[in-house]
């Protein structure tokens, strides 16, 4: 049986005391090393039982079976130890090379093969640490004796745990005075050690309640920033090896995670949602005429007596010099856009801004598809890190010219005066937010002459008379104006290169065609008219990763019988994806869609029909235009079960299918 990252070879050995068949993969000595490391966390202090449990782990292909029948033989009978012990034996058998006194810690606590058992400079035996010969199981054997002997009353149950009162927010401590131990972690893409902090388990709340976190990409960049020591440095050092042009940024973020998460176990998603202040909460919805539901107070003069839990004043210089590599993270093909919009915020944050007018404004321009909206939520999430951070005008529901009084809210004596304006009322009670209007073109020219209040001066009067300011909001405008006319270049039909589409002239045919759009006062109030240029496949492809890791890690997070399953995505899927899914008229949109019809719907079709492993690896894969599935039924196991595209086309057709394993 030939060896590669899948298929080990497979020796069978047979447990009398329990009669039971054992299935010993033998691990090619390539390999060893690799698993092996691991074990450097533990510092060298490793106990003999903790390095058979790793051994096990990593060794016998069916280790459910054993635990699950070895739960069953359990009698007085049955000495436990001795059977590990032979569990043990015939994993060395098969490995030799994991035996103990073949192994050796080196200066960084990572564990070497020395077969002869030669010791290099800095090394030292395994087993010659104090921790070694801890009696861990010994106890376990104790226990089982005292339950059957009736020797031990069973041990009161533990009281049910109560919710751990949180801090009061003046006793939470910035993160940059937190104490914090330097440690080493090789990370293995770049093939060194990198420096990582190490918090105290008691400063949690100081770090996870220092902002609000929207979706776990942000939260992953929040953490490898504050435990990466020289974190803008490391990427710079990617750059230099080309690896970030080849990798997704999400990739590299989330195996940075996994290095800090082992380090501060208790930095998690989930407890950072746990510890998020009621405060920040969705506010109370109040029923309208008709059972429709809007956020409001008595009157628009509580909002305004309202402290704001954030301003732009507090946002901390490193979150500043830090906001374009972490939207990169998310926002791909984008760079320059990116910088663009980041320059004009750091510049607001040292004071070099109009004090009257929003910290930034913007026009965002080019093709649909292209992420400028997704861009206007990713820089509300990486700037503000707070609920309810973005305020979403859609323009096509103002395109009759009445209807811009919806934003600031209807004059005296009409209906709904008491409401006060969408707008008005969502700036009112969170003044540090980004306004985004969305497809501003299809606005009625009212909505035009609305902001240009808020361009200039920096605030809006509502229907009833009460200013609001802008002065802490960033504000967003979107448009696919001037798409036609850049299209129209490459139809030019002329001599030389009079029909190739260049950077220059697509900026030109856009400007032109927002001048014919928009009245001259109208553009000049703006900061920075932000071309967003066309995706070209290598971007489309990393959008590809980062949505077939936010499908993985939506079973993962999604509380089903399926979440042990892990998903892992070869080139071949990814093409067909962008085959099927791309559209240069559409961008990026159909994607989602795409996948769900791929990948999605008839990989849950194989799931609900077949008996599969809970915690199988699933290799995803295409052939003749359709997703295949490979079911591995663990990460040491061999065993496959394959589903070709005619399965997957007898699936959604649905007929039975057999698998064979």
């Amino acid at each position: 049986m030939s060896n590669n990252d899948d298929t080990y070879e497979v020796k069978k050995k047979y447990l009398e005391d329990i009669d039971f068949h054992l299935l010993v993969l033998k691990v090619p000595e390539d390999e060893l090393e690799d698993k092996l490391a691991y074990l450097a966390r533990e510092k060298g202090q490793i106990t003999q039982s903790f390095y058979e449990d790793f051994a096990i782990a990593t060794c016998v292909a069916n280790i459910n079976q054993l635990l699950f029948h070895t739960n069953k033989q359990v009698s007085e009978k049955l000495d436990i130890l001795s059977v590990r012990k032979k569990i043990m034996d015939s994993i060395i058998d098969v490995n030799p090379l994991l035996s103990p006194d073949k192994l050796v810690v080196n200066k960084n606590y990572v564990i070497k093969i020395r077969p002869d058992g030669t010791l290099e400079d800095g090394d030292r035996p395994l087993t010659d640490n104090k921790n070694w010969n801890t009696a861990y199981y010994d106890e376990i054997a104790k226990v089982y004796d005292e339950e059957e002997t009736g020797k031990k009353k069973s041990p009161p149950k533990p009281p049910k745990s109560k919710k751990k009162p949180k801090l009061p927010r003046e006793a939470l401590k910035d993160i940059d005075e937190l104490e914090t131990a330097e440690v080493k972690k090789w990370w293995r893409r770049i093939g060194q050690y990198i420096a990582l902090r190490r918090f105290n388990p008691e400063d949690e709340e100081s770090i996870l309640r220092s902002r609000f976190f929207h979706s776990r990409v942000s939260f992953n960049t929040f953490v490898v920033s504050i435990c990466v020591e020289n974190f803008e440095d490391l990427f710079k050092l990617l750059d230099n090896m080309g690896i970030s042009s080849r990798v997704s940024p999400h990739i590299l973020m989330q195996e940075l995670y996994e290095l800090c998460k082992s380090e501060n176990p208790f930095l998690t998603f989930e407890n950072s949602q746990a510890l998020s202040d009621s405060a920040e909460q969705d506010p109370p919805k109040r029923k309208g005429k008709g059972g429709a539901a809007y956020k409001t107070t008595s009157s628009m003069s509580e909002y305004l007596k309202k402290e704001s839990s954030k301003r732009f004043r507090d946002i901390p210089k490193s979150d500043l010099l830090n906001l374009a590599t972490n939207m990169k993270v998310s926002l791909i093909g984008q760079d320059n856009a990116i910088d663009e919009m980041v320059n004009a915020i750091q510049r607001a944050s040292v004071g070099l801004k109009d004090p009257d007018k929003p910290i930034g404004s913007f026009l965002f321009a080019g093709r649909t598809g292209v992420g400028k909206t997704f861009a206007s939520k990713v820089l509300a999430d990486e700037l503000i890190k707070e609920r309810d951070n973005l305020v979403i005008i859609d323009c096509s529901e103002y395109t009759a010219d009445h209807e811009y009084s919806k934003l600031i809210g209807a004059p005296a004596g009409y209906i709904g005066h008491e409401h006060g304006g969408i707008l008005t009322n969502a700036v009112g009670a969170k003044p540090f937010s980004v306004v985004l209007f969305d497809e501003i073109e299809k606005a009625s020219f009212k909505v035009h002459e609305l902001l240009l209040q808020v361009l200039e001066e920096g605030r809006l009067t509502d229907g009833k008379g009460n200013s609001v300011s802008f002065k802490d909001t960033v504000v967003i405008l979107t448009s696919n104006i001037g798409v036609d006319e850049v299209d129209k270049i490459g139809k030019t039909i002329g001599f030389g290169d009079v029909a190739k589409l260049t950077d220059e002239k697509k900026d030109a045919a856009l400007d032109k065609a927002l001048k014919k759009k928009f009245k001259p006062e109208f553009l000049n109030r703006l900061d920075n008219i932000i071309h967003f240029r066309t995706l070209e496949k290598k971007d489309y492809l990393k959008i590809i990763e980062l949505e077939l890791y936010r499908l993985n890690d939506n079973l993962k997070t999604n509380r089903t019988e399926y979440s042990g399953i892990s998903l892992k995505f070869d080139a071949k899927i990814k093409h067909l994806i962008y085959k099927e899914g791309i559209d240069d008229e559409y961008g990026a949109r159909p994607l989602k869609r795409c996948i769900e019809g791929l990948v999605s719907t008839p990989l849950a079709l194989a799931l609900l029909k077949e008996e599969i492993n809970p915690n199988a690896v699933v290799k995803v894969s295409a052939k003749k235009g359709k997703a295949v599935f490979t079911f591995l039924e663990s990460k040491n196991q061999n065993s496959k079960i394959q589903i070709s595209p005619t399965d997957v086309e007898n699936l959604n057709n649905g007929e039975e299918m057999a698998m064979g394993v």
